[in-house]
């Protein structure tokens, strides 16, 4: 066989070998499940977010207050040097009482699917998991009666609008008449966050901020949780909590759940 022969052979075999390793690519793109998160898009980390968000405010017990904050998406980040992407995070704060956070932060962690695969520190102040599709989890005790998590999708590709991401459910709380019993003389427009419950139906929580609040509250036919300067929280029945929160000498904002 000439050189000339043998060049072409290893030419046609790498070019063959060439075929057959894009052929491969191809399936696995369509068929194998993403192994990194740069492999799943927003909407999908959203998605798992919302889930997680809704299983950890089912885990509110009848003596925690829990208020789900609205999801954040920033966009900017980079997912490589010419890519770039967004982020969505979610927060649900709870409030306890009085010394009940490092407790409810146990209850949380038990209270976790064991493919969260939960992490305790050793102190019980802080846990992480992770809460799949690549949403990572982390709890931590905030004050003596506060206990936060943050649920996070990391940088991922937007292939749509970030303004369909968000789930949307029925709005079904609402803080306005409670501020206005209270004595404001104002109050600003409301926003609204929910959660997908594992029974399915939505958690939500309303909030808006009362200017000119005079009035002490109370928790009239509910059950008090917590009462300190800085938080006045209460359950008004079995699938409605009430956290109430200073903000300046006259204005409070209120955050009205509606449970799972």
């Amino acid at each position: 066989m000439t050189a000339s022969r043998r060049r072409l052979w290893v030419i046609g075999g790498l070019v063959a070998w060439a075929l057959v390793l894009g052929g491969l690519a191809v399936v696995s793109h369509r068929t194998d499940p993403p192994t990194v998160r740069e492999q799943r898009d927003l909407a999908a980390g959203v998605t798992a977010l919302d889930q997680a968000v809704g299983l950890t405010v089912g885990q509110a017990g009848p003596r925690t207050v829990p208020v789900i904050m609205p999801v954040t998406i920033d966009k900017g980040c980079r997912i490589t040097p010419l890519r770039s992407g967004a982020t969505a995070t979610g927060v649900v704060r709870f409030f306890t009482a009085t010394g009940g956070g490092a407790d409810f932060l146990t209850v949380l962690a038990n209270g976790y699917p064991a493919a969260y695969q939960v992490e305790v520190s050793t102190d019980r102040k802080a846990l992480r998991a992770d809460a799949g599709e690549f949403v990572a989890l982390r709890g931590k005790v905030i004050s003596p009666e506060e206990v936060q998590v943050t649920l996070t999708t990391g940088c991922r590709p937007v292939n749509t609008e970030v303004a369909h991401l968000l789930p949307e459910y029925p709005q079904q709380a609402g803080p306005r008449q409670l501020l206005t019993t209270l004595g404001a003389t104002s109050v600003d427009d409301e926003s609204i966050s929910f959660a997908a419950c594992p029974a399915g139906r939505p958690a939500v929580t309303a909030s808006a901020l009362g200017h000119g609040v005079t009035a002490k509250p109370t928790a009239a036919a509910g059950d008090l949780i917590l009462n300190t300067p800085k938080v006045y929280a209460y359950r008004s029945g079995p699938t409605e909590a009430v956290a109430l929160v200073p903000s300046g000498e006259h204005d409070t904002r209120a955050y009205v759940t509606q449970l799972c």
